[in-house]
């Protein structure tokens, strides 16, 4: 059967569609908003203002404190994360009775949608009616412990995929090369330091992508959960965003702040998949 060359173009046309009015087109199209005052009302009639909504996002005191909140929870959520699924990982790299069904029910957090998380939760610290509060005698989401009530779950949530990755990566890993090492009369921390460490640090970094991108736009659990309270403690920069946009009804700002996002995104993720190339290479 003979295919014709241009046969190929038109095979890849419905991928191209489908990532052109997913990608391209949204993109293209928030650039224009973003140097337009548009609003809801008036989304039909933008008007030109330049870079007047960037600089109104960089002067907003609630963007700034915002992004602050979003990169101490970013920074907090995922290194708790790496730290308690590394360790799990170390503990069932092991002979244990009954280890997979440990690990289908280590699995199951995640298995579940953010925001009905952040429904279970909020049901359960309820000031007035949930379980929690009633046993502890105050309630989790005031000011005072919110902020670390919404870290704790987040890690409880997202611990096992950490764990899952990690536990995989030690799997990789050659038991001669413990072997060996034991031969050589090192100890335990010896082999995790100058073995296990070096042979699953491509993984690492893996996981500390990949729930970084996902801890800095976080929206479900806290919007659910807190909608960014109480004041805007537990605002990240994605609910300050929705919130522009949906209840402000400042389209043009909201998608300015939106690109100041992802300018703000690209540095450290274009670090970070430099630092995979030189690991694979």
């Amino acid at each position: 059967m003979i295919i014709r060359k241009s046969t190929k173009y038109y095979l890849i046309l419905p991928l191209f569609a489908i990532f052109f009015g997913l990608m391209i087109f949204p993109t293209v199209f928030g650039w224009y908003l973003s140097f337009n005052e548009v609003f809801l009302s008036t989304f039909n009639e933008p008007v030109f203002n330049g870079i007047k909504n960037y600089i109104n996002v960089l002067s907003d005191r609630m963007f700034v404190k915002s992004l602050i909140f979003t990169f101490k929870f970013t920074l907090l959520t995922t290194l708790t994360e790496l730290i308690i699924g590394l360790g799990l990982a170390i503990l069932f790299n092991r002979k244990i009775q009954g280890k997979k069904f440990f690990i289908s029910l280590l699995l199951l957090p995640m298995m579940v949608a953010p925001a009905l998380i952040g429904v279970m939760y909020r049901l359960l610290l309820n000031e007035f009616i949930g379980p929690v509060s009633y046993y502890l005698g105050k309630s989790l989401l005031v000011s005072q412990y919110v902020i670390s009530t919404v870290i704790i779950i987040d890690v409880l949530q997202w611990s096992p995929f950490a764990f899952l990755i990690l536990y995989a990566a030690l799997q990789t890993v050659p038991k001669e090369y413990y072997e060996a090492a034991s031969i050589e009369g090192a100890g335990g921390t010896q082999k995790f330091w100058y073995i296990t460490l070096p042979q699953i640090r491509p993984f690492i970094i893996i996981v500390l992508l990949i729930r970084g991108i996902d801890s800095f736009k976080t929206f479900d659990m806290i919007n659910v959960l807190t909608s960014g309270g109480p004041g805007s403690m537990t605002t990240t920069v994605s609910i300050y965003i929705y919130k522009l946009a949906f209840q402000s009804a400042n389209i043009g700002k909201s998608a300015a702040a939106s690109l100041l996002l992802l300018l703000i995104f690209s540095l450290p993720l274009t670090l970070a998949l430099r630092k995979i190339y030189r690991e694979r290479s």
